[in-house]
C-alpha cells in the first residue's frame, strides 16, 4: 500500500504542469536575460495578432515546421519562458504539444533522438536545436553549441527567485548589457544611465485604453537612484527640444513618440519609469515600418 501511494504520487507530480515562476526558474540563471510572455493573455486581449502579423508573411522554415509537427505558437503555446546567455537560447513553454510529431520532425531534419530528448543541426552554422518534454504541458528547447543544450533546462532554485511583475509581457536584463548593446543615439542615450542598476526590468502590457512600457530598476544606493531619475528625465527633455528645434512633432506611433512620453520617479533605492504605447505604434513596430 505504502510503494502504491509513493507511485501514485510520483505519477501526479510528473503529470503536474509549471506555473510561472517555476517556467522561469526551468532557465539557466547566470549572467542571462529573460523575457517572459504570457501568450493567453495577449491571446485572450487580442494583442498576439496585432504583433504576430499576418500568417502569409510567416516564413518558409516556420510554414514547413507547422506543417511537419502542428505546432502553432497563436493557439497552443500559452506561456514561453526565455533565456539568453553567451549567444544561446533556453525557452521553457507551456502549451499543448505532440511530442510523436515533433520527435520524427527531428528525424526528418537529420537529427536524432534519445529518450526523452531529441537534437539537429540549426541553420546556423556551428549551433544545435534540442528538445525535451519536461512535462506533458511543458516543452524545453535549446539552441546552443552544445548537441545537448536541452539539459541546461529543467527546474531548479534559484539563489534569488524571479518577482514576476503583472504585464503579460516582460524583460529581465543584466545592467551591464545595457552598456555593452550596439543601439542608435537615441535610444542609448535612455538605457546608458539604468547600466548603473543592480537589476533592471522592463514590462508591458493594457494601460486603460492603450498600453504601457514600464521600467524598474534597482540601484545600490538611493543616491545613485535620484541620479539615475535625473539622467532619464533629462535625456527626455533633451529629446524634446531636439524636436522643437527642428521644429518636428513627435508622433504617438513612432519611437520618439513613445519616449518623449516618459516620466520618472524614484523611491527610495528603486526608480520607476514608463512611457505610454499607442496601438499604432504596436502596428508599425509588427509591419517592420518603425522610425
Amino acid at each position: 500500500m505504502v510503494g502504491a501511494a509513493v507511485t501514485g504520487l510520483l505519477v501526479s507530480r510528473s503529470l503536474r504542469t509549471f506555473n510561472d515562476a517555476q517556467l522561469i526558474q526551468c532557465l539557466p540563471q547566470a549572467r542571462a536575460t529573460h523575457v517572459f510572455l504570457d501568450v493567453e493573455k495577449l491571446r485572450r486581449g487580442g494583442v498576439l495578432d496585432l504583433i504576430a502579423g499576418s500568417k502569409s508573411a510567416e516564413d518558409a522554415d516556420y510554414k514547413a515546421f507547422l506543417d511537419h509537427t502542428g505546432l502553432d505558437y497563436r493557439t497552443d503555446i500559452d506561456a514561453i519562458a526565455a533565456a539568453f546567455s553567451e549567444g544561446n537560447t533556453y525557452l521553457a513553454m507551456r502549451g499543448r504539444f505532440d511530442w510523436k510529431r515533433l520527435s520524427a520532425y527531428v528525424k526528418s531534419q537529420g537529427g536524432r533522438c534519445a529518450e526523452p530528448s531529441c537534437s539537429m543541426p540549426a541553420t546556423r552554422p556551428g549551433y544545435f536545436v534540442s528538445l525535451t518534454p519536461l512535462r506533458p504541458a511543458v516543452l524545453a528547447i535549446a539552441v546552443s553549441t552544445d548537441e545537448h543544450g536541452v539539459k541546461m533546462i529543467g527546474l531548479q532554485d534559484w539563489r534569488k527567485p524571479p518577482r514576476l511583475p503583472a504585464e503579460p509581457v516582460w524583460l529581465s536584463v543584466p545592467s551591464y548589457a545595457l552598456s555593452e548593446a550596439s543601439l542608435g543615439a537615441g535610444t542609448h542615450a535612455f538605457l546608458e544611465p539604468l547600466s548603473q542598476a543592480q537589476e533592471v526590468t522592463f514590462a508591458a502590457g493594457p494601460a486603460g485604453g492603450a498600453f504601457q512600457l514600464r521600467v524598474e530598476a534597482v540601484c545600490a544606493t538611493p543616491e545613485i537612484a535620484e541620479l539615475m531619475t535625473r539622467r532619464l528625465a533629462a535625456s527626455t527633455d533633451m529629446l524634446k527640444k531636439m524636436l522643437e528645434r527642428e521644429h518636428l512633432t513627435a508622433s504617438p506611433n513612432d519611437l520618439s513618440g513613445v519616449l518623449v512620453g516618459g516620466t520618472f520617479a524614484q523611491q527610495k533605492e528603486r526608480v520607476n519609469g514608463s512611457w505610454p504605447v499607442s496601438r499604432g505604434f504596436l502596428e508599425s513596430l509588427a509591419g517592420g515600418q518603425l522610425h
